[in-house]
C-alpha cells in the first residue's frame, strides 16, 4: 500500500510541475513598464536666469552626486501635507579655475505654503549636460548654498 501511495503522489508531483510550465505568463507579453514610487523624474537645470541666490534656503541637501549627466540631490524640508517642487539654475558663467567651477542654485516651490512640518527626504534629479565647459572634459558642480557640496561631472571633450 506504500509503495503504492509513494507512485500516485510522485506521478501527481511530476505531472503539476509539468503542467505549469506550459502555462503562459502575462508579465512578459506586456510592453508597458508601470512606473514605481521610487523612480524620480529628471528634470532640465535652468541656465541663463537673471535669479538672486537663496540667501537661506528653507531646506538642506543631504548629499550631492553626479552619475553621468545627471545630478542627484537628496533634500530634507518641512512639510508633508502639500505638493513641493524644485528647480534647479545656472547662470551660465563658470569660474575660472582649473576644471572650471559652474554653481547651482536650487529653488524650493512651496506654493500652496504647506503648514505640516514632518521632515521630508526627498531625491531631485537634473540634466546637467547644458554645464559642460567649451574644450573641457570635466567641471565641478558646487551647490550655491553650501560650497562644500560639491561634485565632479566628468564628460567627453565637444
Amino acid at each position: 500500500m506504500r509503495i503504492l501511495a509513494y507512485f500516485f503522489a510522485t506521478t501527481l508531483l511530476f505531472t503539476a510541475c509539468k503542467s505549469t510550465e506550459k502555462a503562459p505568463t502575462k508579465i512578459a507579453e506586456s510592453t508597458e513598464k508601470e512606473p514605481t514610487k521610487n523612480e524620480v523624474d529628471v528634470k532640465e537645470v535652468i541656465v541663463g536666469a537673471k535669479r538672486q541666490i537663496t540667501e537661506k534656503p528653507d531646506f538642506s541637501v543631504l548629499e550631492w552626486d553626479i552619475n553621468r549627466d545627471t545630478l542627484t540631490a537628496v533634500v530634507r524640508y518641512s512639510g508633508g501635507c502639500k505638493q513641493h517642487n524644485f528647480n534647479a539654475y545656472f547662470s551660465g558663467a563658470w569660474l575660472k579655475s582649473l576644471p572650471a567651477q559652474a554653481i547651482i542654485d536650487l529653488e524650493h516651490i512651496n506654493l500652496e505654503n504647506d503648514p505640516c512640518r514632518s521632515l521630508i527626504k526627498d531625491t531631485l534629479k537634473f540634466d546637467i549636460t547644458a554645464l559642460q565647459y567649451p574644450g573641457s572634459k570635466d567641471v565641478i558642480v558646487k551647490w550655491s548654498g553650501n560650497s562644500e557640496m560639491a561634485a565632479k561631472y566628468k564628460y567627453a571633450k565637444k
